[in-house]
């Protein structure tokens, strides 16, 4: 009977020998692996959801109605806390964090913002939470919005060629439409072009697709360039001639370009006397080249 029980004993220790040898001894390279596989698992869980605060700097923006324009803020910057997994919030360091307050429902105006998490909207990740914003309070103003056409100066650089000049300057289209601030849109009375050079020229010029130069980013601008035609001719000068209609004697005074006065003789202009409605005489010159002006003409005697 003792012989019986000591074999029995004997095999349920060779049973949890062999049991514990599959568990432990057999394939121990692949149980290995797949018990540091697990472990890896485990810690890089562990890890992620790892809670955390941090405190950086954002980019403060503003959304405003479309018929309002803000035209000053407190600040640009603002300092946020926020709150989430570690390894979320170590990579926001690297990213350009924005935070956005609503102004459409603000009055035109001077006004106290108040800034907490529950009014701006942000571009943080999910799982990271906006729980302060620094400063909490700003000023702020808006404006109301007006358009308007607003007449297009050409700006010229450099001076013609010597002995020539500028005619004349016309820009197409002669006037652009314009949206802004109002209190910029009522100082706003012409807009100045990118340069046009006039450096040593003795013809005409005809610049296409010039910029419009208004540097004020709260505007916005219908028509970003436009184009300039500058007409360039020789230089002009005044001279006076003695002329006579019959027994009257008349004096004028021209303008025009400097070789085609000197050229021009009395005989080449036709004078006639008229009556005005007032009874008054007046002198009447028709000249033979329409490059000349009349500057004065009068009956002397």
């Amino acid at each position: 009977m003792n012989r019986s029980r000591e074999f029995a004993g004997s095999r349920t220790i060779l049973f949890f020998k062999h049991i514990l040898r599959k568990v432990f001894l057999e394939d121990w390279v692949l149980k290995l692996t797949a018990l540091l596989i697990t472990f890896a698992l485990w810690y890089g869980v562990s890890v992620s959801m790892k809670k955390g605060t941090a405190t950086m700097a954002a980019q403060l923006s503003f959304r405003v109605s479309d018929d309002t324009a803000l035209v000053s803020a407190g600040v640009q910057d603002v300092t946020i806390r926020v709150a989430g997994n570690d390894q979320t919030i170590d990579q926001l360091f690297a990213n350009d964090l924005r935070v956005t307050a609503d102004l459409t429902q603000v009055p035109t105006g001077e006004s106290k913002l108040q800034l907490t998490p529950q009014s701006v909207s942000t571009n943080l990740p999910t799982g990271v939470k906006l729980e302060d914003i620094q400063p909490s309070r700003i000023a702020v103003r808006l404006e109301p919005v007006e358009e308007k056409d607003v007449p297009v100066e050409a700006a010229m650089v450099g001076q013609p060629a010597l002995g020539f000049e500028v005619y004349s300057t016309t820009v197409v289209p002669a006037k652009i439409h314009v949206r802004g601030p109002e209190s910029f849109m009522l100082s706003l009375e012409s807009i100045p072009t990118g340069p046009v050079d006039l450096s040593d020229a003795k013809s005409d010029i005809a610049a296409r697709q010039v910029p419009i130069s208004l540097n004020n980013p709260k505007v916005a601008v219908f028509n970003t360039v436009v184009d300039v035609n500058v007409v360039i001719g020789e230089k002009r000068v005044e001279r006076s001639f003695a002329l006579s209609s019959g027994t009257k004697h008349i004096a004028a005074v021209l303008f025009g370009p400097r070789s085609t006065l000197s050229k021009l003789k009395p005989t080449d202009i036709k004078v006639d006397v008229i009556k005005t409605d007032s009874g008054d005489e007046q002198a009447r010159l028709t000249l033979p080249d329409n490059s000349i002006e009349i500057r004065s003409v009068k009956i002397v005697h």
